[in-house]
């Protein structure tokens, strides 16, 4: 054995510190580190695992089937696949004294809700009737985000027929709702 074996075998592990290493995979489903070189890493809407989500929490809302995030721009809701720093897709979770889910955008304190044209938008302040939401959990993953009007759910869905893909709508049947799943952030 030489002197330099020697020494390595009595020598305590060097420890790489979180912030040189690298960036984790944008497509792999975990969040790069909190201490990563990249300025942009913590703005991105690609990985994450999904939860349930609690009032109190931070979450981003993401359609699990294309990957794209619920966000909020220049006033507009629809879904980006990168929303970077420009777009709002950060929502607070509330609950109300009825068990009521609400989700308010973290810079614009503009809440999710129905928009009574058939769509979905975030421009109230206060957290009302048309900002109420109940989740119902799918075997195949997700949620469906359910609002209601009158007596009847009415769950979010996707416009792909609108040419864009961005448009939320009323669905009423569950066949034709969007998968969603809750990444906390």
């Amino acid at each position: 054995m030489s002197a330099a074996d020697d020494e390595s075998a009595s020598s305590p592990p060097a420890y790489t510190p979180t912030h040189t290493t690298a960036a984790a995979d944008p497509h792999h489903h975990r969040f790069p580190s909190r201490a990563s070189t990249s300025a942009t890493a913590s703005f991105s809407i690609h990985g994450g695992v999904g939860t349930a989500p609690e009032a109190g929490g931070t979450y981003m809302i993401r359609d699990l089937d294309s990957g794209r995030a619920l966000t909020l721009e220049g006033g507009q809701l629809s879904l980006k696949r990168e929303a970077g720093t420009n777009g709002g897709w950060r929502w607070e979770c509330a609950e109300d004294a009825e068990g009521w889910l609400g989700f308010r955008e973290a810079v614009s304190y503009r809440y999710l809700g129905r928009d009574n044209r058939g769509g979905f938008c975030a421009r109230a302040g206060k957290f009302a009737a048309w900002e109420r939401f109940c989740l119902r959990p799918l075997k195949e993953g997700g949620f469906q985000l359910m609002g209601i009007q009158w007596w009847t759910f009415k769950r979010m869905g996707i416009a792909e027929g609108k040419g864009d893909g961005e448009s939320l709508v009323e669905v009423g049947e569950a066949k034709d709702a969007a998968r969603w799943e809750f990444v906390e952030v």
